[in-house]
């Protein structure tokens, strides 16, 4: 079966849609991974590509043409990283309170 390495912030659905061209092959992604296609994936770990025909081929072969790797798999520290502002903000952490 077919491995594919995971890239910083990607989640399952941008492996589907990078793999098969189409996020209806989510759940089979999660399936042979033995996994939920809400969990964090973590950079570098290989996972395997479901054994079944690219769903959306245009798709699939746009992304493969221009090199596009989506990701889009933000966790909530990345989240909090990138807003910024007081309801942010941790007390000692981020702010001084003197």
């Amino acid at each position: 079966m077919e491995t594919v390495k995971v890239k910083p912030h990607q989640c399952l659905g941008d492996l589907a849609l990078q793999g098969k061209g189409s996020m209806q092959a989510l759940f089979d992604f999660a399936v042979v991974n033995n996994c939920s296609i809400t969990d964090d994936l973590v950079a570098g770990n290989t996972l395997l590509v479901p054994d079944i025909a690219v769903i959306d081929k245009r798709i699939f072969q746009q992304l493969r043409d221009a090199a596009v790797i989506p990701a889009n798999g933000f966790t909530a520290a990345d989240e909090a990283a990138m807003k910024g502002g007081i309801g942010y903000m941790g007390i000692q952490i981020d702010c001084r309170v003197s």
